[in-house]
C-alpha cells in the first residue's frame, strides 16, 4: 500500500523546502498530493510557480492522508493559519492518530491548531512567540519528532526533515536507500 501525502501549499510558500518535500517523497514512492487553499497554482516567496493537484474546497470529505506536511515561508505560513479549513485539517488529522508535519516557521499553525502543547519540536528562529510555544519544548534541532508530530527547523534542514518523513512513515531502511542514491 502507497503511502499518501499532502502538501499543503498557500501563497508565498518556501520554494526550497515544499520541492525537495515534493521530490524525496516521491522518490520514496508516496502517492504525494500538492493541494493549495483556492488557486490551481500557487507561487512560493522567490517566485517558484507550483501547479497544484487540487485545492481544500475541491477535496472530497473521504479523503484520507497518511501525512499532511505543511513547507514554511512568510506569507504562506500566515496564509495557512489564518483559513480555518487548514485548521480543522490538522485538528482532524491529530485526532485519527495521523502524521502531521511542519517545516520552518509552519508549526506557528500547528501552534494555531493547538497540536504543540507538551510537545517536543523545532522552529525557524523567531517564528514562534513564548506565547504561540504553548508549552512545547523547543530545540535548535534540525528535525524533531514527536509521537505522530515531526517539525523542522529551517530550509537549510530541509533535506534532513523530508528524509525523516521518509523513515518515519515507510522505515529507516527505505530512507537510506534514497539517501545513498542522493550521494550526500
Amino acid at each position: 500500500m502507497s503511502i499518501k501525502a499532502m502538501i499543503l501549499l498557500a501563497p508565498g510558500f518556501e520554494d526550497l523546502e515544499a520541492v525537495t518535500v515534493i521530490d524525496l517523497l516521491r522518490r520514496a514512492k508516496f502517492q504525494v498530493a500538492i493541494i493549495s487553499l483556492r488557486e490551481d497554482e500557487v507561487t512560493g516567496t522567490r517566485g517558484t510557480r507550483i501547479v497544484t493537484d487540487g485545492n481544500l474546497a475541491l477535496l472530497e470529505k473521504q479523503s484520507v492522508f497518511d501525512l499532511v506536511v505543511m513547507p514554511g515561508g512568510q506569507p504562506g505560513t500566515d496564509n495557512l493559519a489564518a483559513d480555518p479549513r487548514v485548521i480543522q485539517l490538522l485538528k482532524a488529522q491529530a485526532a485519527a492518530g495521523r502524521w502531521v508535519a511542519a517545516l520552518c516557521a509552519a508549526p506557528k499553525v500547528l501552534a494555531k491548531a493547538g497540536l504543540i502543547k507538551d510537545k517536543r519540536i523545532t522552529h525557524y528562529p523567531g517564528a514562534l512567540t513564548a506565547t504561540e510555544q504553548q508549552g512545547a519544548t523547543v530545540t535548535d534541532n534540525p528535525v524533531e519528532v514527536d509521537g505522530k508530530l515531526i517539525t523542522g527547523r529551517s530550509p537549510g534542514a530541509a533535506m534532513d526533515f523530508a528524509l525523516m518523513l521518509i523513515e518515519q512513515m515507510a522505515g529507516a531502511e527505505l530512507r537510506q536507500t534514497i539517501e545513498a542514491d542522493l550521494v550526500r
